[in-house]
């Protein structure tokens, strides 16, 4: 878990992008951890990213533990949930999402919700229950929602990827120019 502070408005060269991943198994963590660098790479050196990555299970150690991942999730510009197996339902990940998505954010741009689903060793049984639930959620969050099927040709070629992180980057820039002129009006301002 990664906490910073910052008083100062985010520019081009100190602009932060937070991504928060949760994870249903081994298998997802390792493609989760390949979202966050793809999303890291995508957003270069001059955006500071800071990753956080769960286990489901954590959620359930404890009410502050719930708590933290709660408010870390909901603060984040890019929310990525993964899991391989979609042979049956996850009600646990759903009820988690519910409560996520009763989360108050102040976000100026609308996330991106991602959901990295499956892979070549599991059936697909629950994807459509799985992607409906994750519609609904994201549509509450107010969030952008994509999803991906994880076979390898999705970690090979990333370009599902590019266009939607781009826009959540785009959004955040112009954010940080209208602070960076809206601090420049206040200082011209000043007597």
């Amino acid at each position: 878990m990664h906490t910073e502070t910052s008083i100062e408005p985010e520019t081009g060269t100190n602009a932060k992008l937070r991504l928060f991943s949760l994870y249903v198994d081994f298998a997802a963590s390792m493609r989760a951890k390949w979202a966050g660098s793809t999303i890291t790479r995508l957003a270069g050196p001059r955006r500071k990213t800071y990753c956080e990555m769960w286990n489901l299970d954590s959620a359930k150690a404890s009410q502050p533990i719930r708590r933290i991942m709660l408010q870390e999730a909901a603060g984040a510009d890019v929310l990525v949930i993964a899991l391989s197996s979609l042979d049956q339902r996850e009600p646990k990940l759903i009820e988690w999402l519910d409560a996520l998505a009763n989360e108050k954010t102040e976000h100026p741009v609308s996330g991106l919700f991602i959901g990295l689903l499956g892979d070549e060793n599991h059936e697909a049984g629950e994807l459509g229950w799985t992607v409906e639930q994750f519609i609904r959620c994201a549509q509450r969050m107010g969030r952008d929602f994509i999803w991906q099927w994880m076979g390898q040709e999705a970690l090979n070629d990333p370009t599902w990827l590019t266009d939607n992180v781009q826009k959540v980057l785009s959004g955040k820039q112009f954010q940080s120019d209208i602070a960076s002129l809206q601090e420049a009006v206040w200082l011209a301002a000043e007597p």
